[in-house]
C-alpha cells in the first residue's frame, strides 16, 4: 500500500549524508549491494524514502515487473469482456468460450508468476538481523 507524500526522484542530489555504521551493518549493506547489483547509496536512499513516506520505493526492475503485471491484468479484463459479450449475445459458441477461458487461465498463471517473482526479489534483498546469518 502506498501512503504518505512521495519524494521527488528527479531532484538534484545536493545534500550529503555522513553516518556511522557498525562493522556488521556495513558488511551487511555491502553484501546486499553485491547480491543485488545496486549501489549502497541507492539502497540507503530507498530505505530513507520508504521510512519517510511510509510507502514503497520500487527499484527499476520492480517498476518494470509491476508494469508487466498491470499489462497482464488488462489482458484478463479484455478476456472477461469478450466472454461477457458472448454470453450476453446468447451465442452458442462453447468452443470459442472455452478458448477464451483457457487464455484467461494462462494470463492469470503468468500474472501469478510475475507477482511471486517480484515478492521473492524483495524478500531476497532483506538484511538478516544481527546474529541471524
Amino acid at each position: 500500500m502506498l501512503t504518505g507524500t512521495p519524494i521527488r526522484r528527479r531532484a538534484k542530489r545536493s545534500e550529503a549524508l555522513q553516518t556511522r555504521l557498525t562493522a556488521e551493518e556495513h558488511a551487511a549493506l555491502r553484501r546486499l549491494s553485491d547480491r543485488t547489483g545496486i549501489r549502497a547509496s541507492r539502497l540507503t536512499r530507498k530505505a530513507i524514502r520508504e521510512l519517510v513516506t511510509g510507502g514503497v520505493d520500487l527499484l527499476n526492475r520492480e517498476q518494470q515487473a509491476v508494469l508487466e503485471l498491470a499489462r497482464q491484468m488488462r489482458l484478463i479484463g479484455v478476456n472477461l469482456n469478450q466472454i461477457a459479450r458472448q454470453l450476453n449475445r446468447g451465442d452458442n459458441a462453447a468452443r470459442s468460450l472455452g478458448e477464451a477461458i483457457g487464455a484467461l487461465r494462462e494470463t492469470l498463471t503468468e500474472s501469478e508468476y510475475t507477482w511471486r517473482r517480484l515478492v521473492a526479489a524483495a524478500r531476497a534483498r532483506t538484511v538478516p538481523e544481527h546474529g541471524r546469518g
